[in-house]
């Protein structure tokens, strides 16, 4: 009786020690996954929040805004009164443009990147007869981030949009010279060659996509420009009166493929 009952205590002891093994190993597990769950939430995680933060955020850039100037001699709440006086320039044989504004249309007579040039060209409408104001349009503004690693590749990129832009520049001076009739063949020659250097540039960068794009748009818009000199030049050299509208519809169809190219950071 005695051997039967150690036997059965034994046997008891035994399976008790087991699942208390078993629940000691649990309970390893479950603090385990309890302790690298503190460590990720209140240790790593922060640190990779950090980093991340700092990559994204600590270096930025604005792509280069584009602004111009309109000489606006109307103003109209509906579009056939402007059509009405836009048609009695084109029969004097003045060139103006149609802008909308919000509900309203706006009667042009000139748009320009250069502030004093559109003062002036305002100026002697007034002298002339003809009342004018200017207004100051505003293109978009876009910012980029950065990693640190891209610094150099951005800067190239964003320098070589700002030559763009000084390009446009010109082709706008070039314009306001034909408004006075002030410009000269060479002129013309002069502003062609800002563009035939632009478009000899090369870059070999590795920037933002959209960045990218942008760069590459002007690229594109600069071989229209080359493109349609050739017009500008053949009208001022027939004097058919139609170089200044040439210049013009050149300058505002490259403004507005430019902020065409901003939409891509919206």
């Amino acid at each position: 009786m005695i051997n039967v009952y150690t036997d059965e205590e034994s046997k008891k002891n035994t399976k008790l020690g087991f699942k208390r093994i078993i629940l000691l190993l649990a309970l390893l597990i479950v603090a385990s996954i309890g302790i690298g769950f503190a460590i990720s939430q209140y240790a790593i995680k922060p640190y990779l929040a950090k980093l991340s933060e700092k990559n994204v955020y600590s270096y930025s850039v604005k792509v280069p805004q584009l602004n111009y100037y309109v000489v606006k001699i109307g103003h109209y709440n509906d579009e056939k009164d402007a059509s009405y006086n836009l048609n009695l320039l084109t029969m004097k044989g003045i060139y103006g443009e149609i802008l909308k504004d919000g509900g309203n249309y706006v009667l042009c007579l000139g748009q320009f990147m250069d502030k004093n040039d559109a003062d002036d060209f305002s100026l002697k409408l007034n002298e002339s007869g003809i009342n004018s104001s200017v207004a100051l349009y505003y293109g978009p503004i876009y910012q980029i981030y950065y990693e640190k690693s891209s610094e150099e590749s951005v800067k190239e990129a964003i320098g070589n949009i700002d030559v763009f832009l000084d390009d446009l520049s010109h082709l706008s001076q070039l314009s306001y010279k034909m408004a006075l009739q002030t410009a000269s063949e060479k002129d013309i020659d002069d502003t062609e060659k800002y563009f035939k250097k632009y478009s000899n540039m090369t870059y070999n960068i590795n920037v933002d996509g959209n960045l990218k794009k942008v760069l590459e748009d002007t690229k594109k818009i600069n071989s229209q420009i080359l493109n349609n000199l050739g017009d500008v030049r053949t009208s001022f050299e027939l004097n058919d009166g139609n170089a200044y509208g040439l210049t013009q519809k050149l300058l505002m169809d490259s403004i507005k493929q430019y902020y065409n190219s901003m939409s891509y950071y919206k």
